[in-house]
């Protein structure tokens, strides 16, 4: 049975069709990459999944239960987390304060419990570690992003689904980051990830949507999609 499993999901915004009877499956332990070109919906099948956007029809179901009822806390509670486009930081709190408004939403959460979780993130990335006590509106691009994944790895998420982690940043900084999620990965998590910057996303994931024009184009294993070059010509031009 698939962690998350979307079934026959429409989204409008004011009456207008934004998504079309998309179905995507996430296994536990996987990485899921959707990609395509500007506009075509990836943003808002996120939204949807992690019920920030309505759907119209369709099923979501997350570890077997229906979740197209739940507000957006409650899916976060059960192990769904999203970070958003841009990352979303609270400027004027430090790094380390901003790690633990992630952990604040969690039920019966102690300070060893707590503890535990920052010496993980600052393990995961030390520049957090150097910089814990200055405001988040003091990092870098690539460092906010870094702070953004890891207070969302501060809810210890089952299901961890991010929207473009690699927009504005540096090569380098993109590699260091799709590393990351590969190994949350190895340790069992599973990872939907939405990129523009198709190929890089592909390469390190299990599977491939392309979405176009709100609807499922193609997909299939990463080598498959890499290969075919409707992947390019029609739908990431």
């Amino acid at each position: 049975m698939s962690l998350l499993s979307v079934k026959g999901l429409d989204v409008a915004f004011g009456g207008v069709p934004v998504l079309h009877g998309i179905d995507l499956d996430v296994e536990a332990g996987s990485l899921i990459a959707v990609v395509g070109a500007n506009g075509a919906g990836k943003t808002t099948l996120l939204r949807a999944i992690s019920r920030l956007a309505p759907a119209r029809t369709g099923s979501i179901s997350f570890d077997g239960h229906d979740i197209g009822h739940l507000p957006p806390y409650a899916v976060a509670r059960r192990g769904l987390v999203h970070v958003p486009q841009g990352r979303q930081i609270v400027p004027g709190l430090s790094v380390e304060q901003n790690l633990l408004v992630g952990a604040s939403n969690l039920e019966g959460m102690d300070s060893a419990t707590l503890d535990d979780l920052l010496a993980a993130e600052y393990a995961r990335f030390p520049v957090l570690a150097e910089r814990r006590h200055i405001p988040g509106e003091a990092l870098s691009g690539g460092e906010q992003q870094m702070l953004a994944v890891s207070r969302a790895l501060m809810m210890r998420p089952r299901l961890l689904i991010l929207d473009e982690p690699s927009l504005g940043l540096a090569p380098q900084i993109v590699r260091s980051i799709h590393g990351t999620l590969r190994q949350l990965t190895s340790e069992g998590m599973a990872v939907l990830l939405v990129e523009q910057v198709a190929f890089a996303a592909l390469r390190i994931s299990d599977r491939g949507y392309v979405i176009q024009n709100g609807r499922i184009a193609m997909s299939g294993a990463p080598d498959q999609l890499l290969q075919d070059p409707a992947l390019v010509s029609h739908y990431l031009g």
